[in-house]
């Protein structure tokens, strides 16, 4: 008994952190974004404790796509793009097509403000 739960200690501890859903991207737009209610050192303040580094996981439409990045659309008042992600992989965009919908984890890094969406970097796209 004791060495299984040291095995099952050790599977946890190496299992990846399951990454934020697009509920969480919508609430930090809602924390920090263009149309949140906070003062701008409140917003700033909010995602610098809750979102800066932290992985998230997103699902949208490509509006933009290089080898290097990805601009993704989730929500459908959006004009430009809701989130600008860089690619771990620097060639990871070769196959990606506009229109097209996927899931890509990443890291924030930066907040979305009223023209830009938020940015991304280490971003990887899920099967």
């Amino acid at each position: 008994m004791k060495k299984l739960l040291g095995m099952l200690m050790l599977c946890a501890s190496i299992l990846p952190v399951k990454a934020a859903t697009n509920d969480a991207f919508m609430q930090m737009l809602a924390d920090t974004g263009c149309e949140s209610k906070c003062s701008d050192q409140k917003k700033d303040d909010l995602f610098k404790a809750n979102y800066k580094n932290k992985p998230m996981t997103v699902t949208g439409e490509i509006v933009a796509v290089n080898n290097k990045n990805v601009s993704l659309k989730m929500l459908p008042k959006t004009q430009t793009a809701d989130v600008i992600i860089s690619f771990t992989d620097p060639n990871a965009g070769y196959d990606l097509e506009k229109g097209q919908r996927i899931t890509i984890t990443f890291d924030v890094l930066g907040a979305s403000g009223c023209i830009i969406g938020a940015l991304g970097v280490h971003g990887v796209v899920l099967k």
